[in-house]
């Protein structure tokens, strides 16, 4: 049976369903459900297409540069971007927990049947693992500068793991944000912001190294 992916792609949706759950009254088994609602089953659209771990319709793709010289796909309407690779789930899996390790990233989605982790709350200010946000996200800009440099980000930072032909997985990342001034004033101000595509290619190299950078296109 095939599933579809639930996740929304706007950040705003993501975050006003998750802070709007009244938590408690839900109880365990609620929790369970919504959180599963939410995700749905993680299942590729066909044997040459990677799965997303939001909902979108795939169109076309440009490419980034990677860091070992190998190009990853970037979806043009669900915004992921896709690295393909020979090897197994379980090192795969194992790479991507490394990465996102690495990063301090804390995963309030860690699906291992259905290939999936990720954190729907990661706030970002100023800088992400010493780097400026700005290199990640762009939020427009104002006169002092790029506003995802002055604004607090909370981002929506997902991977997940589909098959495809012979022993070649797809590993696709999706990385969205919506940024709020920090100055108490203008806390309802709000700019949705959109991936430079570089997080997801630098958190990509990192699994391709760590799986020896064997990869097939």
């Amino acid at each position: 049976m095939r599933h579809r992916q639930l996740v929304p792609t706007d950040p705003r949706r993501v975050m006003a369903t998750m802070q709007n759950l009244n938590w408690r009254s839900l109880g365990g088994s609620g929790v369970v459900a919504i959180i599963s609602a939410l995700l749905g089953c993680a299942a590729p659209n066909s044997v040459d297409t990677a799965a997303s771990p939001v909902v979108a319709t795939v169109r076309s793709a440009h490419t980034l540069e990677g860091e070992y010289g190998v190009a990853y796909d970037r979806r043009a309407d669900d915004g992921i971007v896709v690295a393909k690779v020979v090897t197994t789930p379980v090192s795969a899996w194992d790479a991507l927990l490394t990465a996102f390790s690495t990063r301090k990233v804390s995963l309030s989605i860690l699906d291992r049947p259905a290939g999936r982790m990720g954190d729907t709350a990661l706030v970002m200010m100023r800088q992400w693992n010493g780097k400026s946000v700005s290199r990640y996200f762009s939020c427009g800009s104002t006169l002092t500068g790029p506003r995802a440099d002055t604004e607090r980000i909370r981002a929506v930072l997902l991977a997940q793991l589909s098959r495809l032909r012979g022993d070649t997985l797809a590993i696709a990342i999706h990385f969205s944000g919506v940024g709020t001034a920090m100055a108490s004033g203008n806390s309802s101000t709000s700019s949705v912001c959109t991936s430079t595509g570089q997080a997801e290619a630098e958190l990509l190299d990192d699994v391709v190294g760590t799986l020896g950078g064997v990869r097939r296109r």
